[in-house]
């Protein structure tokens, strides 16, 4: 059993290669243009005040 367990492992593994060496570039990308700004991460921060006020008032 733990042969078999193994073997499925292994193709899959191998099988999920080529797609993590693809999924590598993303992590390759220079932070900044990633990183939300502090201003980004603020509106961000506003908008799910917003919502969360909204759906309390629906709520209630």
């Amino acid at each position: 059993m733990d042969e078999r367990a193994t073997a499925v492992a292994d193709t899959f593994l191998e099988g999920s290669e080529p797609s993590m060496g693809r999924g590598g570039d993303a992590f390759d990308t220079e932070p900044s243009t990633i990183d939300p700004t502090a201003e980004r991460r603020a509106a961000d921060r506003r908008a799910r005040q917003g919502l969360e006020q909204r759906d309390q008032g629906h709520a209630a």
